[in-house]
């Protein structure tokens, strides 16, 4: 069994983990299907929308479709809530992300 049906697997055990759906979306990634990690995420933050890593994760994602206007909206929303929640750290991640699309445009 391949990481995608093991996850799959473990996700209809607890189809609200958003841990395991994140770690399914990377393994999408990894194996080049970046359509469905994009899907994957974008439905994990319309469920938990506090998972502050997927912003990051999807804005870089639109990044590599070339969806520069998605990914610069995403790392804001992140930017925001990373904010909200006193987290320097994502929000210094985010920042340098957007920091980094200024440059490539």
């Amino acid at each position: 069994m391949n990481r995608i049906e093991e996850i799959k697997k473990m996700l209809k055990t607890d189809k609200q983990d958003s841990f395991l759906t994140y770690a399914l979306a990377l393994e999408h990634e990894k194996v080049g299907n970046t359509r469905e990690a994009i899907s994957i995420i974008e439905e994990l933050i319309k469920v938990d929308p506090a998972y502050l890593g997927a912003y990051y994760k999807l804005g870089a994602l639109y990044e590599t479709k070339g969806k520069f206007d998605k990914a610069i909206s995403i790392y804001n929303v992140g930017i925001k809530l990373a904010n909200e929640k006193n987290d320097n750290k994502t929000k210094g991640e985010l920042e340098e992300a957007l920091w980094l699309i200024d440059e490539e445009q």
